[in-house]
């Protein structure tokens, strides 16, 4: 749709064409309609790497002196668990901004 309507500007219409200001108009509002969908996606994309980035510090840090096996399990289980969580929640919004994404595209449903 968007190469069809931007077409005749790049193969037949000239400055001084009877029509252009249509053109021109039409021309526009595709540009500005895809000008925000991207930054929509950028923007959505920017919110899915802040998200992601939280789960990059380590889990744990290691302590100087030795601890039994009982006491770093303990340790473990009482990081994982949060950790786990605060990372399926995350997921979430992270598939809420990709089903916000595929919803502003519109692909077509019977393109491949």
């Amino acid at each position: 749709m968007m190469l069809d309507a931007l077409s005749p500007g790049i193969g037949s219409l000239k400055w001084n064409s009877d029509n252009i200001n249509p053109f021109i108009t039409k021309a526009m509002k595709i540009v500005t309609e895809v000008d925000e969908l991207v930054k929509k996606m950028k923007d959505n994309v920017r919110k899915m790497v802040e998200i992601m980035e939280k789960w990059t510090k380590p889990l744990y840090e290691r302590k100087n002196k030795a601890l039994n096996a009982e006491d770093v399990e303990q340790t473990h289980q009482a990081l994982v668990g949060p950790r786990l969580e605060d990372i399926r929640n995350n997921g979430k919004e992270i598939h809420r901004l990709m089903k916000d994404t595929l919803d502003n595209i519109k692909p077509d449903k019977k393109s491949p």
